[in-house]
């Protein structure tokens, strides 16, 4: 339900789906809509992609949602991604997981 551009909504749509969420949920999609000074707009726009869908899966599976970790996750996710850094096995298992969810 976040693949929704929430631009090209009317006001109301846009109230009701800000009314049901909680405060983690509407400040993991200000992290995923602030593109940063050093992201392309295709960088922002994969990242934005990666956090919407790991904010999915937390939904789906009735996971707790922890801003600072959806944070982190997007900046590790930018770094493996254009920057060929690398993290444990753990992290980019978890990174894969969100990917194809």
């Amino acid at each position: 339900f976040f693949k929704i551009f929430i631009y090209m909504m009317d006001n109301k749509t846009e109230e009701n789906i800000f009314e049901n969420m909680t405060r983690e949920e509407k400040e993991v999609l200000l992290e995923a809509n602030t593109k940063r000074e050093w992201e392309s707009y295709g960088q922002w726009l994969k990242r934005k992609e990666f956090l919407l869908k790991m904010l999915n899966y937390h939904k789906e599976h009735n996971l707790q949602i922890d801003v600072e970790k959806f944070c982190k996750m997007g900046h590790m996710y930018y770094n493996v991604k254009y920057l060929s850094c690398s993290y444990n096995s753990e992290v980019l298992e978890e990174m894969k997981k969100y990917e194809q969810s």
